[in-house]
């Protein structure tokens, strides 16, 4: 492979920053062309969700995912779960997944207040799941970085130019998120949720199974 030059150094950087603090209205509505003239609606975007999917999963670190399921599933630790803006509803997805198959998950709400009650809790024993994608929330990255002050371990699902958050994370998740609009993708975000979810349950075992149980009979 032949050196890169100082030059086309800088170029390529230059782009990285630019992709990493894009706005909406910096990103073109359409960057694919349909294969299926009579779906140009459709296409562009399940070719986009379906890449996103692929190469998400195809580069995801398996050690780190093994290891955040053991997180996940010690029941000494706390789970806090924050996102931002577009995130939040990640966090909340899943901590109401995980609060049904271990105790201590708790969503951190959107609120300079609450989240100062929040890090009050918070502990070395702590895990926070921070989801941060570009373009990257000032208030989320100040919260996650007081949280590991306090000792607690961060993981970071973010995207693939990776939330400066990375830096202090244990562990980090980067999702493929670029679509064919002037919005990101959270298609593969979902889908790391959902894997994480279906593996924690499936690690705890019959711990999860009669929670579920009990949660059915006080229904």
């Amino acid at each position: 492979m032949q050196p890169i030059g100082y030059p086309d150094f800088q170029r390529r950087l230059r782009e990285e920053l630019e992709a990493q603090l894009a706005s909406p209205l910096a990103k073109p509505a359409r960057t694919a062309k349909p294969r299926n003239p009579l779906r140009p609606a459709i296409d562009p975007f399940v070719e986009a969700a379906v890449g996103n999917l692929q190469a998400t999963f195809r580069n995801l670190p398996e050690q780190d995912f093994l290891a955040i399921v053991e997180l996940l599933c010690d029941r000494r630790r706390g789970i806090y779960l924050l996102g931002g803006r577009f995130t939040d509803a990640l966090a909340r997805y899943f901590a109401a997944h995980l609060g049904l198959v271990r105790p201590g998950v708790r969503h951190v709400p959107s609120g300079i207040g609450v989240w100062r009650d929040r890090l009050l809790d918070i502990s070395r024993r702590d895990v926070l799941i921070v989801f941060d994608i570009r373009r990257y929330q000032d208030d989320v990255i100040t919260f996650a970085r007081s949280a590991t002050s306090r000792g607690a371990a961060i993981v970071l699902v973010t995207d693939q130019w990776l939330s400066p958050l990375s830096r202090q994370a244990a562990h980090v998740l980067p999702c493929r998120v670029a679509a064919p609009s002037r919005w990101d993708s959270s298609v593969a975000l979902l889908a790391i949720v959902e894997a994480l979810t279906a593996a924690a349950t499936e690690r705890l075992g019959e711990f999860a199974r009669k929670r579920i149980e009990e949660l059915e009979r006080l229904r």
